[in-house]
């Protein structure tokens, strides 16, 4: 690129800022490239340089750092207690396509994330230690989890037992509750939004 030009001139101006300054856009480039092993194009300059095969290579490292700070964060966030029981892959969820009412997308995406409002949601924001997060709506002493919620809790028995007469061939409560909650999450995914939007209705007339 001849020298003239306004580009080149604030690129060489950034090069030569980043001898006195860390965070600049030179400095940056420089650290995604020493992490792509694509060091020797910082002061290439020569002509042969596929730029398609530059920006894939970056476009995948940067993809697969992100999978890897996702997984770690998906693991050590107490909130996504429910979440990392059945997400081990990032990936668009097909529910997010299929279910088209906003109401049901919302209610699987709160369950899924952690941010219903359920008492061990609700309970940090009153500082009440995680234990003592107990269900209001029944007599089991039970913290009331998205598990609880969705599994034990008898204040839902006649919803949950019509969502079930819907899906004859999953039997929940034979299951491990990490494994129910996994079918229930992941498979007839309308059906148990509407579920969770109706117990939710159940749970706010209640309290």
């Amino acid at each position: 690129m001849p020298d003239n030009r306004l580009c080149r001139k604030v690129f060489c101006w950034d090069i030569e800022t980043s001898t006195r300054y860390k965070n600049t856009w030179f400095n940056n480039i420089k650290t995604v490239l020493n992490t792509c092993n694509l060091t020797h194009l910082i002061n290439y300059s020569g002509e042969n340089i596929s730029t398609n095969y530059v920006l894939e290579t970056v476009k995948s490292k940067c993809v697969d750092d992100f999978k890897d700070r996702w997984s770690n964060e998906v693991r050590t966030m107490p909130k996504l207690r429910t979440y990392k029981t059945f997400k081990s892959e990032f990936s668009t969820e097909p529910y997010v396509k299929d279910i088209y009412q906003r109401v049901q997308r919302s209610a699987l995406a709160r369950i899924r994330s952690g941010t219903f409002p359920l008492e061990i949601e609700q309970g940090r924001y009153r500082n009440i230690p995680p234990n003592l997060r107990i269900c209001k709506l029944c007599n089991s002493g039970s913290i009331e989890d998205e598990t609880h919620f969705l599994i034990h809790c008898d204040r839902y028995t006649d919803a949950r037992n019509r969502l079930l007469r819907e899906l004859p061939s999953i039997h929940i409560d034979e299951l491990p509750p990490n494994e129910a909650i996994t079918v229930l999450l992941n498979a007839y995914t309308k059906l148990v939004a509407n579920f969770i939007l109706e117990c939710s209705n159940i749970r706010r007339d209640f309290i």
